[in-house]
């Protein structure tokens, strides 16, 4: 047993199980790119990392700088893409620690190349077309000759060419058409003499829905994170969910009927209750929109949050619990014996995406990683731990 008030269980064995049925729907030449932005989507990026490293991923994906000079102080040698743009005084950071960068404009490379050049760098580049998310990309109707422009200016490697897709659990006519475009565009620059090692489309959604969208490389997110992206594709792929959030009862109590809980004094108690405070609120992540309406499991069953739920507290109904104690655990998602409460049944409560519940998950919560069935490594605010 573990000494937390509340943590994070992280299945290794699953992050695995998850990343080969990834690879059992690809072709064997298409290359894997995980993304791990967001500290692996709560995660912990170090240690999902490593892993990819042993399951012989080959790039990873993050989002800033910080998170990809993150990986590298911790000696994680694979090719790294920052997805998202950087800024130009950034770029003599991310050559000193090798990594790639994502180019929207031929105002970025030609800044790249500049200081590429006058710190005798390589600025590894993948250029990213926008075919239709409308957020960063350089515009589809120009882009065969601002990406051409670009593969003469020196000190540039371009490694990459990629878009993304706003929609492709949802819109197949529109997700095929931005294939289409994407692929013409390849076309009319391997016709100017302008070839990639690398050409990628493909989100989590995308592995699923569109076969002719993986290319060369795919980039998966969530489902090696063992979640769907859209409620439309549950059953398509075997993947488990990797993390559980757990905590334990640190008081119980017998409120008299009438007693008001919590902030605002939203819940008042209909009748005597059995009250239990888990240490667990919306300073760890956990939505104060659970307020009144979510629900945890102990003991293998559902129990209703009451009250509003705190920055540091939740309280639970525990009436109908024979002697329920302090230390108990309470399950705010994952599974109890054969209760499940799911990362997507809290995104419904709380009208979000999967991706924030798991996403927004604080640091203050301990990462325990297990793997066959025992802790192999913690992650806490004092740093990380490996032997017990």
């Amino acid at each position: 047993m573990n000494r937390f008030p509340a943590w994070v269980e992280i299945d290794l064995d699953a992050a695995k199980h998850n990343i080969d049925c990834i690879r059992k729907v690809i072709p064997p030449h298409v290359s894997m790119l995980l993304v791990v932005k967001a500290d692996a989507y709560g995660h912990g990026s170090v240690r999902i990392s490593k892993l990819a490293v042993e399951c012989g991923v080959d790039m990873l994906g993050v989002a800033t700088l910080d998170e990809g000079r993150e990986l590298r102080k911790a000696g994680i040698t694979l090719p790294i893409l920052i997805l998202s743009p950087v800024l130009p005084q950034e770029l003599e950071s991310v050559f000193q620690n090798d990594l790639a960068v994502a180019a929207s404009s031929y105002e970025f490379a030609e800044k790249a190349s500049e200081i590429a050049i006058s710190t005798g760098a390589l600025c590894t580049l993948h250029v990213e077309i926008d075919t239709g998310m409308g957020r960063t990309g350089i515009a589809q109707d120009r882009s065969v000759e601002t990406i051409t422009r670009i593969s003469r200016l020196p000190g540039i490697q371009l490694e990459g060419l990629f878009t993304h897709f706003p929609a492709s659990d949802s819109e197949v006519d529109f997700s095929k058409e931005q294939i289409r475009v994407f692929g013409e565009i390849v076309e009319g620059l391997k016709a100017a003499g302008v070839t990639f090692r690398y050409l990628h489309c493909a989100n989590s959604a995308a592995i699923l829905n569109f076969p002719s969208s993986h290319l060369n490389l795919i980039r998966p997110g969530l489902l090696v994170y063992g979640h769907m992206p859209s409620i439309v594709l549950k059953d398509r792929i075997d993947v488990v969910s990797v993390m559980s959030f757990k905590a334990r009862l640190v008081l119980v109590r017998e409120m008299p009927a009438g007693a008001s809980i919590s902030y605002g004094r939203t819940y008042i108690a209909p009748r005597p209750i059995k009250m239990g405070v888990v240490p667990v609120g919306y300073g760890h992540g956990l939505s104060h929109r659970l307020s009144n309406k979510g629900q945890f499991l102990f003991r293998g069953k559902r129990a209703n949050i009451i009250g509003r739920v705190t920055m540091d507290m939740t309280m639970l109904d525990l009436s109908g619990f024979e002697d329920a104690s302090v230390g108990e655990e309470i399950v705010i998602f994952g599974r109890q014996g054969e209760a499940q409460i799911s990362a997507d049944e809290i995104a419904r409560w709380d009208e979000t995406l999967n991706y924030e519940v798991l996403c927004r998950i604080s640091k203050r919560v301990p990462r325990i990683y297990i793997r066959s069935g025992r802790i192999e490594s913690m992650k806490t605010l004092l740093g990380v731990r490996e032997s017990f």
